[in-house]
C-alpha cells in the first residue's frame, strides 16, 4: 500500500490525524511491512508533483485544515484518473462552510474522530465517515512520563485559546489552590497561580509534567460533544488523574467512569478538587495509564489500515 500525506496547517489537527499516525505507520506490525508513506507539506507543490509522477499512490490523505493552492483541482483529477483514492480526514464540527462541502464532495471516503461527526456528515453530506480516534505516540519524548513531587495535588488547564465559557463551568476560586494553565489570559479569570506560554504541537505535552490532575471543563453543546476523547487520552498517557465535565465525549467510554471524575453539569466541582490527595492522584493516574493503552497510535494504526484496505477494495 502507497500512501500520500499531504500537510494541512502547523496545528494539533495535523499532527494528531496526519503526522503521527503515519509516521508511525511502518513499526505499527508486520502487515505494514511492504507498505510505503510519503508526508509533505502542501506548499512543497513541486514535490508532490515529483512524488505523484515517480510512484503511484494508492491513497492520498488531507485535511479539512489544509491550505488549498489554487491548482490543487488538477492533482485531484490527476489522482481520479489514475486510480488513487481521495481520503478527506474532518476531526471537526463545521457547519455551512462551501470548501468543507466542496472537499467532501470530491472525496472517496471520509474518515473522522466520532459517531457525533459520522452522524453530522452523514446526514448533511450523505457521506458516511468511517471512525478512528485520536491517539498518543508513547515513545515520542514529550509523551515519555517524568514523575513530579508536589506537596500538594497540582491541578492543571492545558487546552488552548477562546475557552472561557468551558472554563466558568467550574465556578470555582482557584486562589487558594495551586493551578497551571498554558494561557496567560486565562489569569484573572481562574485566579491561576502558575502558567506558561501556548506551546506548539510538537512539545505541549511536556506541560503535563507540571501537575498531578488535569481539569476539562465543557460546555455541553453541540460543537464540543463531537469533539474527540483525547483529552482523557492525554492524561492517562502521562499518568496524571483528570476531572471532566460528564458529557460527551467524555462520558463515551463507560471502561474509565471508575477512574476519572465526572461532574454533572449544573453541580458543583468545589467538593471534588478540596479533597483530592496527592495519593488519589498517583493512583488514578496509574489506573488510568492502564486504560489508554489501546489508544496507543500503533494499536489505532491496525485499524486505519483496515479502513485504508476496505476503502481501495470499493
Amino acid at each position: 500500500m502507497k500512501i500520500l500525506v499531504l500537510q494541512s496547517t502547523e496545528s494539533g489537527l495535523y499532527y494528531h490525524r496526519q503526522l503521527v499516525p503515519h509516521r508511525t505507520w511502518m513499526d505499527s506490525g508486520d502487515e505494514f511491512g511492504e507498505d510505503f508513506v510519503a508526508i509533505v507539506e502542501m506548499r512543497h507543490y513541486d514535490k508532490i508533483r515529483e512524488l505523484v509522477f515517480k510512484y503511484h499512490f494508492d491513497l492520498v490523505q488531507y485535511s479539512v485544515g489544509l491550505t488549498i493552492p489554487n491548482d490543487f483541482p488538477n492533482l485531484i483529477n490527476h489522482f481520479k484518473k489514475v486510480g488513487t483514492k481521495i481520503v478527506l480526514d474532518v476531526d471537526d464540527l463545521y457547519m455551512k462552510r462551501p470548501d468543507v462541502a466542496k472537499a467532501i464532495k470530491a472525496c472517496d471516503a471520509l474518515t473522522t474522530t466520532s459517531e457525533n461527526l459520522q452522524r453530522h456528515y452523514g446526514n448533511y453530506y450523505n457521506k458516511w465517515g468511517y471512525i478512528i480516534e485520536n491517539g498518543i505516540d508513547p515513545k515520542e519524548d514529550q509523551w515519555k512520563i517524568y514523575p513530579v513531587k508536589n506537596e500538594e495535588p497540582v491541578f492543571g488547564y492545558l487546552g488552548s485559546t477562546r475557552h472561557e465559557d468551558d472554563l466558568r463551568v467550574m465556578e470555582y476560586d482557584f486562589s487558594t489552590r495551586p493551578l497551571f494553565v498554558v494561557c496567560e489570559e486565562y489569569r484573572n479569570l481562574l485566579n491561576v497561580s502558575h502558567h506558561s506560554l501556548l506551546k506548539t504541537w510538537n512539545e505541549y505535552a511536556w506541560e503535563y509534567n507540571c501537575i498531578d490532575v488535569a481539569l476539562a471543563p465543557l460546555v455541553p453543546n453541540k460543537f464540543n460533544q463531537s469533539k474527540s476523547f483525547l483529552k482523557v487520552v492525554e492524561s492517562g498517557f502521562k499518568k496524571k488523574a483528570i476531572i471532566v465535565s460528564d458529557t460527551e465525549p467524555y462520558n463515551r467510554h463507560p471502561e474509565f467512569y471508575p477512574v476519572i471524575d465526572r461532574i454533572k453539569v449544573g453541580e458543583s466541582w468545589k467538593e471534588r478538587i478540596e479533597s483530592y490527595t496527592m495519593e488519589e492522584a498517583t493512583q488514578r493516574g496509574e489506573e488510568l495509564f492502564k486504560l489508554v493503552q489501546p489508544w496507543d497510535v500503533r494499536n489505532l494504526n491496525k485499524r486505519r489500515r483496515e479502513i485504508y484496505t476496505e476503502i481501495l477494495n470499493k
